[in-house]
């Protein structure tokens, strides 16, 4: 080869290798426009790779966990048939299903529901689920006349009939839990958008990115009330929690798209305002997992009564208690608890309790899950519910496993959501009903038997 044709090559090599990789360590280091381009088509490439696995799935594996041990069904069972009814929401029989048992876990009702039928245009979500396994329920209840509203989880709230008819949808990225409001209706989480090309409302972030909304829902399926939580937050002057992160916010840089995420709103009803000096009947508590924060606030005034970090870690589903105290489900752990794929390491610590605090004092208290016997491990979820006698229901998510205890904290009644000999599948929620509190004299939907 002559040299001219030698050095030709060499040059262009050089061009085609070396300039771009300066070049683009340059835009790496300036975060201009050449940068935030290639950042953006990682992100559109990783969607996009996603949703192809998505549509690969072939077993329900999304669904399930490893089993933490033996026992199928109601597995604990030290508690008179007192005509209590219990609510599960999870996947059954290969399915979302929410069901309603007795104690010695016979079936009373069972709705299957597929969001492909209840939500045949999901054209309210930027990227709808592929398959019916893509997606799953969190937020559950059962109203007096046996009708369930529930959400798919950031796909829409739902009420059915008792006969497991659909009464109305609400289209709209609804999540985590729902809760009866004391004049009527229903407090649900809701989430909206910014698009990459929005303006941010929450300086130093940038969009695109998720912000976490407070609905009112109506009996009839209706929005009644929006409220933006981080716009709470800055109102309040408390956008210095939002950004305790260590992030640099960068010009042209979203230290994350998720703001916060919110994963519970409880009402305080007017029966136990009286036990809570300085907030009112109404005011609403929140849950903010990413951030170990608590807060309590008027949905009127948009005010803020009161707030805390921790000591709780990454927890679910507080509740004003009668005594003047909040119950916490502290999960009480990171995803270091998980093997790979959102599966829970059998082998990792069971430190998930359930907490007290005293909002006058900052005085915290373990009610449960500190002594042999009271071992669990929720990472990601988790709900727990106040018996009438002092007792707790408590759902481990990852445990595929319900659980109550009496007021000493004994275990009196256990379910086990077994898929087969090696793993569980997920329940979100359960919830205990009394023998009064249902209107309903024939679940049958005069078919005779269960659906």
């Amino acid at each position: 080869m002559d040299l001219p044709k030698l050095l030709f090559r060499v040059t262009l090599v050089t061009f085609v290798t070396v300039v771009p990789f300066v070049a683009g360590v340059y835009s790496a280091i300036e975060k201009n426009s050449g940068y935030r381009f290639v950042k953006r088509l990682d992100a559109d490439v990783r969607g996009a790779l996603t949703g192809v696995g998505e549509m690969s799935l072939l077993s329900p594996e999304h669904f399930l966990q490893p089993a933490r041990g033996p026992g199928d069904g109601v597995t604990v069972n030290r508690r008179p048939d007192d005509g209590a009814l219990i609510l599960l929401s999870g996947f059954f029989e290969g399915g979302n299903e929410l069901r309603l048992i007795r104690r010695d876990g016979s079936l009373v009702r069972r709705w299957p529901v597929k969001f492909s039928e209840i939500f045949p245009d999901p054209s309210h979500l930027p990227r709808p689920p592929v398959t019916d396994w893509n997606i799953d329920l969190h937020g559950a209840l059962v109203l007096p006349d046996g009708s369930p509203v529930f959400n798919f989880e950031y796909g829409g709230l739902v009420k059915l009939d008792r006969c497991g008819n659909v009464v109305w949808t609400l289209a709209h990225e609804t999540h985590h839990s729902v809760e009866r409001a004391e004049g009527g209706g229903f407090w649900v989480p809701g989430r909206q958008r910014a698009g990459r090309k929005a303006e941010s409302a929450f300086p130093p972030f940038q969009p695109p990115y998720k912000e976490d909304l407070l609905l009112k829902v109506s009996e009839a399926g209706a929005i009644e009330q929006e409220i933006s939580v981080p716009g709470v937050l800055y109102e309040n002057g408390l956008a210095p929690l939002l950004t305790a992160t260590g992030g640099d916010f960068e010009r042209g840089r979203s230290d994350r798209k998720e703001l916060l995420h919110l994963n519970k709103i409880a009402e305080l009803s007017s029966l136990d305002a009286q036990h809570f000096p300085g907030f009112e009947a109404g005011d609403l508590l929140l849950s903010i997992r990413n951030h170990n924060l608590l807060v309590v606030m008027d949905p009127g005034a948009r005010k803020v009564r009161w707030w805390q970090v921790g000591p709780w870690i990454r927890q679910h589903d507080p509740e004003f208690v009668p005594d003047g105290t909040i119950s916490i489900f502290n999960n009480n752990t990171y995803q270091t608890a998980f093997l790979e794929d959102q599966h829970a390491d059998p082998a990792a610590p069971r430190d998930t309790n359930i907490l007290r605090i005293d909002p006058r004092t900052g005085d915290t208290r373990v009610v449960f899950g500190g002594r042999p016997g009271q071992e669990m491990l929720s990472v990601l979820r988790g709900k727990h519910d106040l018996t009438a006698d002092g007792g707790l229901l408590i759902t481990e998510f990852e445990a595929g496993r319900v659980l109550e205890t009496d007021a000493s904290g004994q275990v009196v009644w256990e379910y086990v959501n077994r898929y087969d000999d090696d793993n569980v599948a997920e329940i979100t929620e359960a919830r205990l009903y009394p023998r009064d509190y249902f209107s309903v004299s024939d679940w049958t939907c005069g078919t005779g038997t269960h659906p």
